[in-house]
């Protein structure tokens, strides 16, 4: 029983990372209309890191740990696939100059 605690501990960390992580890139994602969408973005914010705080402050002992490995995995999967596609696929050349 308190392996299926721990696990599903670190399930839900890896699930409150990602949201927690999509939400902070609302301000990025929304940017072209961040005049209108501006509440919408705050309030993802607000809550999924409100949410994170309410489970890290219930957690107590190896799954408050096992969450906060959860969400640290989500977070580190994220950098390494961003290093990975960044140094996999090649970059569009830059433009030369015409010379006749």
């Amino acid at each position: 029983m308190a392996l299926l605690t721990l696990a599903l501990a670190f399930l839900a960390g890896l699930v409150v990372g990602v949201r927690v992580l999509a939400a902070l890139y609302g301000p990025l994602d929304l940017w072209y209309t961040i005049r209108t969408a501006w509440p919408a973005v705050v309030r993802r914010i607000v809550v999924w890191v409100t949410v994170a705080a309410v489970l890290l402050a219930l957690l107590r002992g190896a799954p408050r740990v096992a969450f906060v490995l959860g969400m640290a995995a989500h977070l580190m999967v994220h950098v390494a696939t961003w290093f990975l596609i960044a140094n996999t696929f090649p970059r569009k050349p830059a433009p030369t100059a015409i010379v006749e």
